[in-house]
């Protein structure tokens, strides 16, 4: 009898062999028949890791859908399918900077790369062998380990313009979130944020991001782009009343949240940001990879919740310039001083003091269409 192991210690099957006294094995038999048991467990073994590989993979790409927007999946997709020829040009690029990098000659770049691909095939192995007998590892491995190289190119990044940015936090947050407990705190956002996910497909905004008590959005990123000066700043003044509708119905929801533990009953009051401008978007990162949008637009917007005040909407006069026309319930004007960009004419809305009379937010985009 020979026992067929996994990873050198882990009892799979046997092999049994039996035959007459006079066939009996001698001891070369018995080497062989190790070896045969010891090359049915490793190819279990790889059976394991592919199946492993596999479901990893698939759980995976059901994360990376729910923190990426469809449009950017569908953008980068082709880098990840072997079938496609981006993902071969995009690992031969990287291969060629290495090698132009070295400097060395084709000759021995190829003694190397074929070295390199012996050496990572070890510590592939070494790293599976120590995971998988880390009582600690819970069986996870390493992206890079099997094969998932870092490259220093992002996967998609491109500018886009005229993007409404809102940026809303919770007034008082740290203060009061300090008293509860935490799973009192968590159903309070998820309260809040799920109302705000569900005024995001109702308005055509796009949801960024959570960061704390903290939540992110846009319009008129992700759209197709218009060559006619004429349609870009038609479709920038339609995402601007988009986000400013948006924001609007993002304190009123607020409203109708209520603190836990609070006395007297009290809700949630929440201050807005919003900007218009240019911004830099892309996909970063490998390990739980993120769609990210940057640049000054971003920071001004943020710089716009700061400042405002409980219950109330800040724009910078860009976005004002955009929206005047169709909101008349504007409380002030005012500039503040932007760390490295000097300073900047704002102003205020309070969602809370509009009257019923104010013109239907359909009416007005219809009014658009129909120009």
């Amino acid at each position: 009898v020979t026992p067929i192991l996994v990873n050198g210690n882990k009892f799979v099957g046997c092999i049994i062999i039996c035959m007459a006294k006079e066939d009996a094995f001698r001891k070369c038999d018995r080497i062989l028949v190790n070896d045969v048991a010891a090359m049915l467990g490793a190819n279990i073994y790889s059976k394991r890791m592919r199946q492993a590989a596999e479901r990893s993979n698939t759980i995976s790409r059901e994360m990376l859908h729910s923190m990426i927007p469809a449009k950017v999946i569908q953008k980068i997709e082709c880098f990840w399918d072997v079938r496609s020829e981006q993902y071969w040009r995009r690992r031969s690029s990287v291969c060629s900077a290495s090698n132009s990098d070295s400097g060395s000659s084709s000759l021995s770049s190829s003694f190397a790369e074929t070295a390199k691909d012996v050496n990572d095939k070890i510590s592939f192995l070494n790293s599976v062998e120590r995971h998988t007998s880390d009582p600690d590892a819970d069986g996870v491995i390493i992206g890079n380990d099997i094969g998932l190289t870092s490259t220093p190119r992002a996967l998609y990044a491109e500018t886009v313009n005229n993007v409404c940015i809102i940026f809303l936090d919770i007034v008082g947050f740290s203060k009061f979130s300090m008293k509860l407990k935490p799973i009192q705190v968590m159903d309070m956002l998820h309260d809040l944020f799920g109302r705000y996910d569900a005024l995001c497909d109702k308005h055509d905004v796009l949801k960024l991001e959570t960061i704390g008590d903290a939540y992110v959005c846009a319009t008129n990123l992700l759209k197709d782009k218009d060559k006619n000066p004429e349609d870009e700043l038609m479709n920038a003044k339609i995402a601007a009343l988009h986000a400013l509708e948006m924001s609007k119905d993002m304190v009123l929801q607020a409203e109708s949240v209520i603190i836990p533990k609070s006395y007297p009953r009290s809700s949630v009051q929440v201050r807005v940001g919003i900007h218009i401008g240019q911004v830099t978007c892309g996909v970063l990162g490998e390990r739980l990879p993120k769609f990210t949008v940057l640049g000054s637009a971003v920071n001004l917007a943020a710089r716009m919740e700061q400042t405002s005040l409980p219950g109330k909407i800040r724009v910078t006069d860009d976005f004002y310039k955009l929206v005047c026309d169709t909101e008349s319930e504007w409380e002030e004007h005012s500039r503040i001083s932007v760390k490295n960009m000097g300073e900047i004419d704002t102003h205020m809305l309070d969602p809370m003091n509009e009257d019923d009379g104010v013109s239907n937010f359909g009416d007005i985009l219809d009014a658009f269409a129909g120009r």
